[in-house]
């Protein structure tokens, strides 16, 4: 079932869409999205279609660089044993792996300790910090974690191990008294870019001491930085942007032999990495040696230097990967039968979850999937036999995630992570008032309005707006994610000219025009709208153009995220202009709640007089063109007329303004209109009918009177 989704738009500027267009020397649809997106300055467009690597930010505006480079410098010059802590998944992995070979590279010794998931759970914990002091380092450096490892953290210094700490989680109130801290998010620091990912901030340390040291061999890691950045979902603007874009072109030819490797098992050797590949093709079999196995794995497969091995550690890793698709499923599964039979979910503003036995490596993966099943936040909690709950939460973009799980903090274990992401440790005795808490707690900052999915739409096109070449230039927009999502447009009054249900009724596929305007448009899993609306249908469309290469021939496509029955039929059938104000007042408020969906202003609605004057010309003209005693003629296709005025006499003309002008003319006696019930209009001339004043009509007047309420 599909479900109804509300279309988020913000009504754009024309005349700033024409400026920035003009002064930055780029198409109007790609200025549309930019102006949609409030980034309207020429300093900006121009420097965010051209990601350079001049533009990061200088690592030592970081609070704690200075100290934390000096430190490992030291150590690395003093040949003392140096160990890398890092986490199980992919930001864990390539941080972990980034600070090994780059200090492995400076020819310090350095080994590195990933945590079992199962056996250490997230973070430094008190058992993997006496595994640490165990292995007798000089100086540990925490990378994408250790924030919130305080007691940790100073079990370590008093042993006489001195820590740095690199980490992008969010801080609590008291920080570890380390020799150095590093995170853009911590009280006081003046980095000027916040959201970071773990390696991301790992990466700005090796920047640090390569300028101390007066090397420059921080780049050759920034194919794995990148991976880290695209997987975390961290917002891909500012320095993440220009992560992510120098280091998706550098993957193609990187220089890691396991990166190439896992490149390769994932179909992607010699082809484009886009974001989409490194987030749905590699990260997910990075993550799989953590969520089923020993993280090890992934760090092994980025610091070998041996060819084989990689190609090796890749194999297992797309093996793991596909293990761990089934054992998704199998939870997912049950987690979904649990939510329809002992929870609520349309009373139920956050689902939380659990089960027995669950595996830790796959209940992240579980949440965001029932999140984006039912547009709630959730948490899915793994139940072990001695009572412990290990959970995964993932939220929505209305729901500060950490925020929610503060205000429940006294009765977990531990916590960690950040707006729309968590990890959380709970006896099961308390799992039932967690429940109850946080639910409360949504109560009192959701609505209704935030709990239905939506589609931010960043601008409607009209005619002449959607080209092959407007659309591959959308392509500077690149590399999509977090903060930086496909751009989604939206067309009103799209007349289907062929509709077909493929793959097995699974998926839909149109033909649509409007006018000289033509696209086919595909609906993954929309296969079932093939019965809902048929050829000669008029639809409004929320999609995301594509170019569609078959044989060498380029074809514009739409790819359908949203599809409704076209606002000016239903607006038509709901909505009738008269003269008593109290009926125009919920008329203007219906169309204003229509606003903020649509692109809906007084021209839109309301025919101009010299709009009626076009229009009527043109019925007179076709009227006796046709011959005949009646001087009648047929209107088969209101949609294509509308389409065909606008083009002939430059206006902007729909549907709803031509069928109110129509209106219009009856009313006054200037015309006849016969409806035959078969979406056919037959139009005949008034006989003998002298001139009459527009204002005669009520329709008109009511017409005129609703545009001041705009």
């Amino acid at each position: 079932m599909i479900k109804e989704k509300i279309w988020v738009y913000k009504q754009a500027d024309e005349q700033e869409v024409d400026r920035l267009a003009r002064e930055a020397g780029i198409s109007r649809l790609l200025a549309s999205v930019f102006v949609s997106r409030g980034k309207n300055s020429i300093e900006y467009v121009r420097s965010f279609l051209d990601p350079d690597v001049s533009r990061m930010h200088d690592p030592f505006l970081m609070d704690g660089m200075n100290a934390a480079v000096e430190r490992t410098i030291q150590a690395v010059k003093g040949r003392e044993s140096i160990l890398i802590y890092g986490d199980y998944d992919v930001d864990g992995v390539t941080s972990t792996s980034v600070m090994y070979n780059f200090l492995t590279s400076l020819g310090a010794d350095v080994r590195y300790f990933i945590p079992d998931r199962m056996e250490n759970g997230y973070g430094l914990t008190m058992p993997a910090a006496e595994k640490v002091k165990a292995m007798a380092p000089s100086l540990v450096i925490t990378v994408d974690c250790g924030i919130t490892s305080v007691d940790e953290v100073r079990y370590l210094m008093e042993s006489g191990i001195d820590v740095i700490v690199t980490d992008h989680h969010e801080c609590k109130d008291t920080l570890p008294e380390a020799v150095a801290v590093l995170n853009p998010h911590k009280p006081g620091c003046s980095y000027p870019f916040k959201e970071l990912s773990g390696a991301g901030v790992a990466f700005k340390m090796v920047q640090g001491i390569c300028t101390k040291m007066g090397i420059g061999d921080s780049m050759k890691y920034i194919d794995l930085v990148a991976l880290s950045t695209i997987a975390d979902i961290v917002p891909l603007e500012d320095e993440n942007r220009i992560i992510a874009s120098i280091g998706l072109k550098a993957m193609a030819t990187t220089e890691n032999p396991g990166l190439d490797a896992l490149i390769g098992v994932a179909g992607y050797r010699g082809k484009e990495i886009t974001s989409y590949a490194a987030a749905f093709a590699l990260a997910p079999r990075v993550n799989a040696a953590g969520r089923l196995g020993s993280a090890q794995r992934g760090v092994r497969l980025f610091t070998t230097g041996d060819r084989v091995l990689a190609e090796a550690l890749a194999k297992e890793l797309d093996e793991e990967n596909r293990h761990r698709q089934a054992a998704e499923d199998k939870i997912l599964d049950e987690a979904l039968e649990y939510i329809e039979t002992k929870l609520d979910p349309k009373r139920e503003k956050v689902l939380v979850v659990c089960g027995q036995g669950w595996h830790h490596g796959v209940i992240g993966i579980v949440s965001s999937k029932i999140t984006e099943r039912y547009n709630r936040p959730s948490i899915v909690i793994s139940v072990e036999e001695d009572g412990t709950g290990k959970g995964s939460a993932r939220s929505i973009r209305s729901f500060n995630l950490y925020k929610a799980l503060c205000a429940c903090e006294d009765l977990m274990d531990r916590f960690g992570g950040h707006e729309m992401a968590a990890g959380l440790t709970i006896q099961v005795s308390r799992i039932e008032e967690l429940r109850r808490r946080i639910n409360e707690y949504a109560d009192s900052v959701l609505t209704e309005a935030d709990m239905m999915p939506c589609i931010r739409v960043d601008a409607f096109l009209q005619r002449g707006d959607i080209t092959l070449e407007s659309v591959r230039e959308l392509a500077r927009l690149a590399p999509f994610g977090e903060a930086n999502p496909n751009p989604v447009f939206g067309y009103m009054a799209l007349k289907i000219t062929d509709i077909q249900a493929l793959g097995g009724g699974r998926h839909l596929k149109l033909r649509l025009r409007d006018g000289n305007f033509a696209a086919e448009a595909i609906g993954f899993n929309m296969g079932e709208l093939a019965g809902r609306y048929s050829a000669g249908d008029a639809v409004d469309l929320v999609f995301t153009p594509d170019i569609n290469v078959w044989n060498g021939n380029e074809r514009l496509q739409l790819n359908i995220k949203d599809i409704r029955s076209c606002v000016f039929t239903n607006l038509d059938k709901n909505i009738v202009f008269d003269n008593s104000s109290d009926y125009n007042n919920i008329v203007i408020r219906q169309i204003n709640s229509l606003k903020g969906q649509y692109r809906l202003e007084p021209s839109s609605l309301i025919p101009e007089r010299a709009e009626l004057e076009i229009i009527y010309r043109y019925i007179r003209a076709r009227a006796r063109a046709s011959g005949g005693s009646n001087a009648s003629f047929a209107i088969n296709d209101m949609y294509g007329l509308s389409a065909q005025l606008s083009e002939k006499y430059n206006i902007r003309m729909n549907f709803f303004k031509l069928k109110k002008a129509l209106e219009i003319f009856e009313e006054l006696g200037l015309l006849k209109l016969e409806d035959t019930g078969r979406k056919t209009v037959i139009v005949s001339l008034a006989q003998g009918t002298e001139k009459v004043a527009l204002e005669a009509s009520r329709l008109y007047a009511g017409l005129q009177a609703a545009r001041s309420c705009f």
